[in-house]
């Protein structure tokens, strides 16, 4: 019996080591969220390039195909050429130059109204976002502040804030932050 509860014991450990543990965002990234970071998704360039992919009429069975490319491209360790052109064009110049003013951003990735990627300072492990809550709730709540996750070595928070031409949400942006970093 002894054996059984070190067993237990053992494995209790194995598991609860293997696992992320979330906590909410501090304060202060919720203030940067609803202060900074929504300004960042009124950015002209971001909201041009976003229309253009828009005005592009893509239908959602193009999106999940060019999804399924992406994917096995990432599982291949390969590229496609879109992957390439989404963090070349000049919505990925303008995301690099936030990233550079705001040295707590450690990746951003922008998407139109569809949840295909627009636009990202890095890979993403898919195209199509739209399937996900993160896409979906700030189309119907608006500012999103994910809870702290620990993603090599530091504290990430997701935020995820509409893009806006106005009062027009034409898309989302996705910010993630190093909550250690925020001043």
């Amino acid at each position: 019996m002894k054996g059984v509860s070190l067993f237990v014991a053992l494995l209790f450990v194995v598991v609860c080591s293997a696992m992320v543990f979330a906590a909410p965002a501090p304060q202060k990234v919720v203030d940067l969220a609803n202060t900074k970071l929504a300004e960042l998704g009124k950015d002209k360039i971001v909201v041009k390039s976003v229309r253009a992919v828009n005005a592009e009429g893509r239908t959602m069975e193009e999106i999940k195909k060019i999804d399924e490319e992406w994917i096995a491209a990432k599982k291949a360790g390969t590229t496609i050429p879109l992957m390439t052109e989404l963090m070349g064009n000049n919505c990925a110049k303008q995301l690099k130059e936030m990233m550079a003013a705001h040295p707590f951003i450690t990746e951003i990735f922008v998407t139109g109204n569809m949840g295909g990627n627009v636009c990202q300072t890095a890979l993403t492990g898919d195209f199509w976002q739209g399937d996900e809550a993160k896409f979906k709730d700030v189309f119907k709540k608006g500012i999103l502040v994910g809870e702290v996750e620990q993603e090599d070595g530091k504290n990430i928070s997701l935020v995820s804030v509409p893009v806006k031409m106005g009062e027009l949400h034409v898309g989302t942006m996705h910010i993630g932050v190093d909550v250690d970093k925020v001043p």
